[in-house]
């Protein structure tokens, strides 16, 4: 089975973004950060959001371009939504939640090339995501690696 260049974007950036955990760890009890651990909280759930709904997409045979088109949207309007969480929480998670909204965006650009039939848009940095990801999940005091593939 063959997988279209859209889904296999969505996946491999979405798929390296999921938490490996479900709450914002115990760094964030000792220091008290209420809005960190909000923020963090709310990044993993819109991340989920995300995943959901890039694994939800179904190609439009009649449009194919649509299908990179609404994930594009999905990937910007992340984006948008985790820099703010980011900015809540400040410190640390401000800035890794701005890299790795940066690297969504990246993605959606992508996205956007491959949805208008620019098949030379280039390819986001995918282990700069992960990087991100991982510095991200860092920030918000998970254990281990942060980030995990899959959900």
């Amino acid at each position: 089975m063959r997988m279209s260049a859209t889904k296999l974007v969505g996946v491999l950036a979405i798929g390296g973004a999921l938490f490996a955990s479900s709450a914002c760890g115990p760094v964030d009890a000792v220091t008290g950060g209420g809005k960190k651990k909000t923020a963090c909280k709310n990044i993993e759930t819109e991340l989920r959001n995300v995943a959901s709904g890039a694994s939800a997409t179904k190609p439009d045979l009649n449009n194919p371009g649509a299908g990179a088109s609404a994930s594009a949207q999905r990937f910007s309007d992340a984006a948008a939504k985790i820099r703010s969480e980011g900015q809540n929480a400040g410190g640390d998670v401000e800035t890794a939640a701005g890299k790795f909204a940066s690297d969504l965006e990246n993605t959606a650009t992508t996205l956007k090339s491959l949805s208008s039939g620019n098949l030379s848009g280039g390819t986001p940095n995918f282990s700069q995501m992960n990087q991100n990801g991982i510095e991200l999940g860092k920030a918000c005091g998970f254990e281990g690696s942060g980030f995990r593939l899959g959900s």
